[in-house]
């Protein structure tokens, strides 16, 4: 009789992004701030799974080739282990994760958008918070712009008038309701500790513990875009805590609903219907 061959340990981290017609020249600069976190972590391999959304040939193809440069490139560093998913449908940015996420196991797992960059520090700060303190569900970072100022991605639970605001009001209209869109932006809650907890995290830079996040069901798929993530922290918390590290920063080249068509803003306000449906409704506040 043969033994058992010895299971082997998860890697610590994996990585997952969701594209849709994203520049390669931002995909490129999210690859290499991946690629510059790992070596100061001391990563000897980071599996990255790529979902392209954009249901395109032409995009697929260059997407693929642009790929598999890049891996050619990267043989020389502690390197990424880049691959690419092509379903056959855009079914939305929470599924897209839950493909990635199906295809690979970790320790823990970073949900990524293509449009961020994260401090060379970063793997290794979460990394080691996280095996430090196992209650830990979800671990959000700092975020800025590109300009360097903060982007307040933290939020406390919303009120239909504070995303209202937040996603259609007029300038004038959102500079007279400051107080409101601040305490959604958890900007009046203390922050002068490396740790803070916080009540949502943003989708674009998210750390989760794998098997908690498997626990909840991952993301819910009923969303198409917007509140996924939301919904999700708040799975999250009720397994565990959901906090933000003030010394994990992150470069966000997005945002803004209100900013990107009709399209969006039909998404923006069905993902919201469907939160408030399920967590309760806040008109105001």
């Amino acid at each position: 009789m043969q033994p058992s061959p010895t299971p082997q340990p998860l890697p610590d981290l994996a990585v997952s992004v969701v594209l849709h017609f994203s520049p390669f020249e931002q995909l490129q600069a999210l690859l290499d701030s991946l690629s510059n976190a790992a070596v100061e972590a001391e990563l000897s391999r980071v599996e990255v799974i790529c979902v392209d959304h954009s249901c395109d040939a032409d995009y697929v193809a260059s997407c693929q080739a642009f790929i598999e440069a890049y891996g050619v490139e990267a043989v020389g560093d502690i390197g990424l282990q880049l691959s690419l998913l092509k379903p056959d449908a855009n079914r939305g940015y929470g599924a897209g994760h839950n493909l990635a996420m199906s295809q690979i196991e970790s320790q823990f797992h970073l949900i990524m958008n293509p449009d961020v960059e994260l401090a060379p520090d970063a793997f290794k700060l979460a990394l080691d918070t996280l095996k430090r303190q196992p209650n830990i569900a979800l671990l959000a970072p700092q975020g800025f712009s590109p300009s360097g100022e903060p982007e307040f991605l933290a939020k406390a639970y919303p009120s239909v008038w504070v995303l209202g605001l937040r996603a259609l009001a007029p300038h004038w209209l959102k500079t007279r309701s400051g107080g409101a869109l601040a305490r959604y932006e958890m900007r009046d809650m203390p922050n002068g500790t490396t740790l803070r907890p916080i009540t949502l995290a943003s989708g674009c830079c998210m750390w989760v513990r794998r098997a908690v996040f498997d626990g909840v069901g991952g993301f819910d798929e009923s969303y198409f875009l917007y509140f996924e993530d939301h919904d999700l922290s708040l799975k999250l918390a009720s397994q565990g805590t959901v906090m933000e590290h003030q010394d994990i920063r992150i470069v966000h080249h997005g945002g803004g609903a209100s900013r990107k068509g009709f399209q969006h803003i039909r998404w923006f306000v069905g993902g919201g219907a469907r939160f408030f449906n399920r967590w309760g409704w806040r008109w105001f506040g």
